[in-house]
């Protein structure tokens, strides 16, 4: 005689991992076997799973160094460093921590912001040198 075994739901129903932080919320109308309100999932009195906390790790604004930074922004490590190097007044911003250099993801994007530009810029400087408006074309 063979027994047929689902192990997820019995690791489901035994282990006390698959309870931690969750609670089970039923409507009125559902009870156990004792009469008692509150349900169990496998007779489908199961309404909603509500978490009871919410644990969020993720930093919203990182110091990331060159080669995260990289990989973010698509460019070359030597490419940013070249913008480092730019006078002071142009350079990307960044903290210099012992020999590491970091950027503050933030300002990596404010700082870029300001290379933003809409169709084509020879254009728009060669109509400026020829002394003609947006308006006038």
């Amino acid at each position: 005689m063979q027994r047929s075994f689902d192990c997820q739901s019995w690791h489901d129903r035994r282990s006390p991992v698959s309870q931690m932080g969750r609670r089970f919320v039923n409507s009125g109308a559902d009870s156990n076997a004792t009469g008692q309100p509150g349900g169990h999932p496998e007779n489908g009195s199961l309404r909603e799973l509500v978490p009871e906390r919410v644990l969020i790790t993720t930093e919203l604004d990182p110091f990331l160094p060159l080669r995260s930074l990289a990989a973010y922004a698509g460019l070359s490590v030597r490419t940013l460093r070249q913008y480092l190097e730019l006078p002071p007044d142009q350079a990307l911003p960044c903290y210099r921590v012992g020999g590491k250099i970091l950027v503050r993801r933030s300002e990596f994007d404010a700082w870029v912001a300001q290379y933003q530009s809409r169709g084509r810029p020879e254009l728009a400087r060669a109509l400026k040198e020829l002394g003609l408006d947006k308006e006038d074309v």
